[in-house]
């Protein structure tokens, strides 16, 4: 079962080789009840032995067993979603509730879990007081299509005098992408770099509306563009065509953005987390994601410094083969976890 972002994502072949395939609506929270009786009827249906839910809560308690995975980094990092909300307290009260909300409804409707990193594995069991025997860790990897040798095609966009940093990121509040509206002020202003923030929000988006707006009030519109919304495939184009990589992010649980920078070759600079940390190693440049002036000089100094660049693209080679896995790896482990729990079921 998958939701119509999913079902655009997979190709025909895949979905035909699938005996029983649905497609369900992305609803609100409010419609999650509903949502849950149509779900129970497919799963008294098929009366599958185990159910497995990519990323939860799910809204719905299967009467099979369940694995949910688990992707909400402000959940489990309190300190920084009431920094994120802090100025606005109605919105600050919603979301303690709302997590509140959605941590009891992992707890009751998963019986087992899945993270990937062993840091969110303590934090989710610290958290939740979810039995860490019952938490398995896959780590992360990064699409396949990363793995076909083909020719790219650099569009006119990129012009080989400017530094294209590469932000690929949804907009979420914990994904910090207005920071990068001063650290462009710093590096046009202060530092006279020719310089281009290249996005993935759609471009007739509140948020990609909202992130002009406050780039043309520090007079930085002109660095900010955006590829929009872009299949699953574009992805190993877009980080071929750009020169450096950054994630300033504030919380995390899931990304793929950091294997798939090391396997494209390219300079990576991220926020100095726990979750950063544990992935990246020594693989990436890490900065103060709340500091504009940091962000904006850690760029400078790792442009200037051709040595580094060439150490850090081979370290970040070496991790992709000793810490993440190919992603058909990632399947069989994932394969291998499914089949373990329905075993120890029966």
């Amino acid at each position: 079962m998958v939701n119509p972002v999913i079902d655009k994502q997979l190709s025909a072949i895949a979905k035909n080789n699938i005996h029983n395939y649905y497609i369900e609506t992305i609803e609100p929270i409010y419609k999650k009840y509903i949502q849950g009786k149509r779900i129970a009827l497919i799963e008294k249906t098929h009366n599958p032995e185990m159910v497995f839910v990519v990323f939860g809560p799910s809204y719905w308690r299967p009467k099979a067993q369940c694995l949910q995975g688990f992707a909400l980094p402000l959940m489990v990092y309190e300190d920084t979603r009431n920094y994120i909300y802090k100025d606005n307290l109605k919105l600050k009260i919603y979301q303690k509730l709302l997590n509140y909300f959605k941590a009891r409804k992992f707890k009751r409707n998963a019986d087992f879990a899945v993270v990937e990193t062993q840091t969110f594995k303590q934090r989710l069991s610290s958290f939740m007081s979810f039995d860490e025997s019952k938490i398995f860790v896959v780590e992360n990897s990064f699409n396949s299509n990363f793995l076909i040798e083909n020719k790219i095609k650099k569009p006119e966009i990129i012009q080989s005098q400017i530094l294209n940093l590469f932000v690929p990121s949804a907009f979420y509040p914990h994904k910090n992408l207005n920071i990068l509206v001063d650290v462009a002020y710093y590096l046009k202003n202060e530092f006279k770099l020719t310089f281009k923030f290249n996005f993935l929000i759609k471009k007739d988006s509140l948020e990609w509306q909202n992130l002009t707006i406050l780039a043309k009030s520090k007079n930085v519109d002109d660095c900010f563009y955006t590829y929009g919304t872009v299949p699953n495939a574009r992805m190993k184009e877009l980080y071929a065509i750009n020169n450096f990589i950054i994630l300033p992010t504030l919380a995390e649980a899931s990304t793929a953005v950091y294997p798939e920078a090391f396997i494209s070759k390219k300079v990576l600079l991220t926020s100095d987390i726990d979750f950063a940390r544990e992935l990246c190693g020594n693989a990436a440049v890490f900065f103060n994601p709340l500091d504009a002036y940091d962000i904006a000089e850690k760029i400078i100094n790792i442009n200037f410094d051709t040595q580094k660049q060439a150490q850090l693209i081979q370290n970040g080679l070496e991790r992709v083969k000793s810490v993440y896995l190919s992603p058909e790896e990632k399947w069989l482990k994932q394969r291998n976890i499914l089949l373990n729990l329905i075993g120890s079921l029966k």
